[in-house]
């Protein structure tokens, strides 16, 4: 079982597909980011901000990309969801674990950012980001489109939308 899981995620690591699942990866986010936004915004975790300064973007973009964009694409989608059969039992378990990993990190770790992580409108949001990236995954059988995704809503949140780091 665990040699399965590594070899599937070798393999979405491996696959970066062609320009549709690079489409169907943006029509995914088309409908997730409107109603994350609204989520948010009602929760009150949104404001406009202005962009730090160059230098602070480019390191924050890397480290986002590192974690949780890669990191956790990898453990939710890639060992999650199973690549020769992904289902909607398979994509909304996955979510139900990225959605519970949050407050774990917040009682666990307690990075800056803990108080979100507990905050049931952020958790809301969490799940609507789930829900997006296992469809990603499973419409691409990559997890590049996922990360990719993952790495957009998390870095626009922290850069120009007031989201802590």
């Amino acid at each position: 079982m665990l040699r399965t899981r590594i070899a599937d995620i070798c393999a979405a690591l491996r696959h970066v597909p062609g320009s549709a699942g690079w489409v169907r990866a943006a029509a995914e986010l088309c409908w997730a980011v409107p109603l994350m936004l609204v989520v948010a915004y009602a929760g009150g975790l949104v404001r406009l901000q202005a962009p730090s300064e160059p230098a602070v973007l480019l390191s924050l973009a890397a480290m986002l990309f590192v974690a949780p964009a890669l990191g956790e694409e990898i453990l939710f989608r890639g060992m999650m969801i199973p690549r020769a059969s992904t289902s909607p039992e398979w994509i909304l378990a996955s979510t139900l674990l990225f959605v519970l990993w949050h407050p774990l990190q917040a009682v666990t770790v307690g990075p800056p950012w803990a108080a979100a992580f507990l905050d049931p409108w952020f958790l809301s949001a969490v799940a609507i980001l789930g829900v997006s990236l296992g469809r990603i995954y499973a419409a691409t059988r990559s997890l590049w489109p996922a990360v990719a995704a993952h790495w957009f809503v998390v870095f626009s949140w922290k850069a120009f939308l007031g989201g802590p780091f």
